[in-house]
């Protein structure tokens, strides 16, 4: 008995002695990822504990001073440079009320994420609801085949995705660009949970490649994408024009669609007045590669049509115009 004690005791100050040197060993650049880590998942934890409502009170506190910063361009905030770029012939009053509004749910989007990780079933019911086209989501999930869910960085898309795997029990699969940041990091961490299964993208090809064709078995096997498809893309052919300026889009949907002949169902979300996440879906279309143009301009005209009439729920981060 003695000499496992003593054994367990030599282990234990070895393990520390190990430790202690790996700790000295990090770089102060890597010590202060680690707090800011620590410090990013100890404020999920606080807003997990914080009513909803007072969350959104919070963010509405903190408005005037977020859209000051706005208006200035401070922060790294784009949507005061990015909006009138886009829609050059509106006017200024135009693009000050779009700020406003847009600045304010942004602040309410970013509470909600914070949330997101540890919000309860009932939460996510009472939060979103179908608006319109629910048919379209009923007929495909009964369909027994597997099919792409589009969407893009308008509403609340993350609570939305969660909303539908737990409305039909079913696993999302969700591609999601992952940097070498720890921040990065923790905020796909408070993505998960809630039957959506992330799908790691990068700058690394090889990753990407990976996950690709992750995403074309996956659909093949009757599996349902989630794919928030309008951001940069890093490399690739598949260009095509969304207001008014000719872009280099994301392949992922014009490749699984050749591959697998399998249907997408357009989806976009808006928050309500009464702050509840309205899902809207549109008529399923076909990315065969038959016309790529073609299939290109089914995608445009979808985000186009429904950014453009409602500029103050998206995310404008993107300098993409």
């Amino acid at each position: 008995m003695v000499d496992r004690l003593k054994k367990t005791r030599c282990r234990a100050k070895n393990n520390f002695e190990k430790d202690a040197a790996d700790v000295k060993k990090v770089s102060p650049f890597q010590k202060i990822s680690y707090i800011i880590t620590a410090m990013l998942k100890l404020l999920i934890y606080v807003f997990a504990c914080i009513p909803h409502f007072a969350v959104m009170m919070f963010a509405r506190i903190l408005f005037p001073f977020v859209y000051r910063a706005a208006k200035k361009r401070k922060w790294g905030l784009r949507a005061g440079k990015i909006i009138p770029k886009v829609f050059k012939d509106r006017g200024r009053q135009w693009y000050e009320q779009v700020l406003r509004q847009n600045t304010l749910h942004l602040l309410k989007f970013a509470g909600e994420m914070l949330k997101a990780r540890f919000a309860s079933d009932r939460s996510i019911y009472r939060k979103c609801y179908i608006k319109e086209g629910g048919e379209y989501l009923q007929k495909m999930m009964k369909g027994g085949t597997g099919f792409t869910i589009l969407t893009c960085h308008l509403g609340n898309w993350e609570w939305s995705a969660a909303y539908i795997a737990l409305l039909y029990d079913c696993i999302l699969y969700a591609p999601v660009f992952v940097e070498s940041s720890k921040g990065n990091e923790v905020l796909n961490w408070a993505r998960e949970k809630h039957r959506i299964e992330l799908l790691k993208t990068g700058r690394d090809s090889k990753v990407s490649l990976r996950t690709l064709f992750r995403m074309i078995e996956l659909v093949k096997k009757g599996k349902v994408v989630y794919l928030v498809a309008d951001q940069a893309a890093l490399g690739g052919d598949y260009r095509g024009t969304l207001f008014g300026t000719d872009l280099r889009f994301f392949g992922g949907p014009f490749i699984v669609g050749q591959k697998t002949h399998t249907p997408f169902l357009p989806m976009y979300n808006l928050r309500d007045e009464k702050n509840r996440i309205a899902l809207y879906f549109e008529r399923p279309f076909y990315l065969n590669g038959d016309d790529l143009d073609q299939d290109i301009s089914k995608v445009t005209d979808f985000f186009e049509r429904n950014i453009g009439v409602h500029p103050e729920q998206y995310l404008w981060s993107q300098d993409r115009w």
